[in-house]
């Protein structure tokens, strides 16, 4: 809750300040500014989005608003931004300011907006009507109150509805309101709830509309933990599929970082008891999440596809610390909540340079065209010292096969790990060279047999690169991963295959003809315990092949990658299949 948000920022900005220090730059992509702040004066955070899809001639515009209100307590207003050429460039198309009179009016604070367009007739609404609910809150914080907006023209004018809830001050207000439909079709919406305080410190509740918004029913309760200081918060909810099963998202406060746990419902109305947490969504190789999570349903291929699961944090279950993939990866489960569960690089890197940024705060996603391509929005610092902006991108995630598009999409969806990483074209160059052990990551955690391979060029006098396979717990390091290796070296004219775990074992060489500055194809095929390697000139011919047998089947699944040593290379054309 917003509360909770506030009054950790300072030590989740210092935090942040000691990781930055500490790591070196990533140059993973920073996604595409849906908004800049026009003054020093503006707070911004908690970003959502929408594409229509009933509105006619403007099927596709993306429309997006955001938490915006001054520093100095003067009135705040929704912003609603459009963008017609899938989110490269916005402009505004129109504010939506408090309308109300009397004590604490107009409020200083539009907080935690939630848009939704009507997929079908609700009440006397037809399809395509678009609703906007979101928290007013005066400058004294006397109260929180879900006010609701409609729109009838696609989001160019909002007319009043009127208030949803109200709730108390901090302690005892209402937050977060998400909206959906339940396998009924009916309206429903979900919040953070603390008027029970102090037999529940703050629970998740919903209300049901069955007219479109204009009325709603009783609060049911929907987790409320036996322990009275914990807090289940910030509700998302997304369906698997069109027909599929129901998952309600939530942070748990009082847990360490706000932990991030996940219930199921056959209906997305009736979930199981309140007093039931639900699981904590973590990795294979010990990753979880923390605060303000967002979860949806992105389809892979007709009847399949993967929950989708963000958080503000990415955290180890050992010692509770952050980890390289902080701000820039996203969970994948095909399995619904109870997993297992993987990770995937994030679209874009969310920067949190700035100590005035809650960057990442309730991050934002939603599928976008083709089938395994997500969207990420949320707050991220644009510059070491001002308010947060709002930025959004996309890439493929965690989905096979998978091309890499570096000329159309930059390294959108790749996470790097040491070197001084750039897209030229349709290249992937890294130009600082050393003895890191450079290497870039796509795809899961959770991917296991497949084929990678990659146009590969050593740009400097010495070293070698090659490609990376079944990838977990990677830090920046020469060897500083657990995965498989196989790469070609132009000082001993090797093709080689090894093991990485925080150390370095060769397991199988062959001799090949190489040298720098010359474009290799470079195939590493990973079938359960055999690995194969092969290496070949642009125009097909083959130098050499090399296999070996892991007798421990020692990484079963992972990321892909590509990695270099003692010097520089670049990369092109990476594609993987399944093997």
């Amino acid at each position: 809750m917003r509360k909770r948000s506030l009054l950790g920022l300072i030590a989740a900005t210092v935090l942040a300040g000691t990781c930055l220090a500490s790591s070196p730059v990533a140059a993973d992509s920073p996604g595409n500014l849906l908004y800049r702040p026009t003054t020093q004066n503006e707070s911004n955070a908690y970003a959502r989005v929408i594409r229509l899809q009933h509105a006619g001639e403007l099927n596709g515009r993306l429309l997006a608003t955001f938490e915006h209100w001054f520093d100095d307590g003067s009135p705040a207003e929704f912003i609603i931004r459009a963008s017609d050429d899938d989110g490269r460039t916005w402009t505004t198309l129109t504010t939506v300011p408090d309308p109300l009179d009397g004590p604490g009016h107009p409020v200083s604070r539009m907080w935690q907006p939630f848009l939704f367009e009507f997929p079908r007739q609700l009440g006397h609404y037809p399809a395509g009507t678009l609703l906007l609910v979101g928290n007013m809150v005066p400058a004294d914080a006397a109260f929180t109150e879900f006010f609701a907006w409609r729109s009838t023209d696609h989001g160019v004018t909002w007319e009043p509805v009127g208030v949803v809830q109200r709730g108390g001050t901090f302690g005892r207000g209402i937050w977060e309101p998400f909206l959906t439909l339940d396998a009924r079709g009916r309206l429903l919406m979900f919040f953070a709830d603390e008027r029970d305080a102090p037999q529940h410190s703050q629970m998740i509740v919903h209300t049901v509309s069955t007219d479109g918004g204009d009325t709603w029913g009783p609060v049911v309760r929907d987790v409320a933990s036996a322990v009275p200081g914990d807090r289940p918060g910030m509700p998302t909810v997304t369906r698997m599929g069109p027909s599929g099963r129901f998952v309600l998202a939530f942070e748990v406060c009082g847990r360490p970082h706000c932990e991030i746990r996940l219930k199921e419902s056959a209906d997305g109305s009736r979930w199981s008891r309140p007093e039931d947490l639900g699981v904590r969504a973590e990795t294979s190789d010990g990753r979880y999440l923390g605060h303000s999570p967002y979860v949806t349903w992105v389809p892979t291929a007709p009847g399949t596809g993967h929950l989708v699961l963000a958080g503000q944090r990415v955290l180890s279950v050992v010692g509770h610390d952050t980890v390289g993939e902080d701000y820039r990866a996203v969970f994948l489960s095909e399995n619904g909540v109870k997993g297992p569960w993987s990770w995937a690089p994030a679209p874009w890197r969310v920067s949190n340079a700035s100590p005035r940024c809650n960057a990442n705060y309730s991050p934002h996603l939603m599928p976008e065209g083709p089938p395994g391509v997500l969207r990420l929005t949320a707050p991220t610092s644009i510059d070491d010292s001002g308010p947060c902006g709002e930025a959004t991108g996309t890439a493929s995630v965690g989905t096979l096969p998978f091309r890499s598009a570096f000329a159309e999409n930059g390294d959108a969806g790749w996470n790097t790990y040491g070197g001084c990483w750039s897209v030229e074209g349709d290249v992937y160059v890294e130009s600082c060279g050393g003895t890191v052990g450079a290497k870039a990551l796509t795809g899961s955690t959770g991917w296991r047999d497949y084929t990678v391979s990659a146009d590969v060029q050593i740009t400097s006098s010495s070293g070698n690169a090659g490609v990376l396979a079944r990838v977990t717990d990677p830090n920046v390091g020469a060897d500083s991963h657990r995965g498989y290796h196989a790469f070609f070296d132009v000082n001993t004219r090797e093709l080689i295959i090894a093991r990485q775990e925080y150390a370095y074992l060769r397991l199988a060489a062959v001799p090949v003809e190489v040298r720098s500055g010359e474009w290799y194809r470079l195939t590493f095929r990973v079938h359960g315990s055999t690995l194969t390697a092969s290496l070949a000139t642009m125009d097909g011919a083959e130098l050499g092949r090399v296999s070996f047998v892991d007798p421990y089947a020692s990484f079963p699944t992972g990321l892909v990658g590509l990695r270099h040593h003692a010097g520089t290379a670049s990369y092109r054309n990476v594609e993987v299949v399944r093997s």
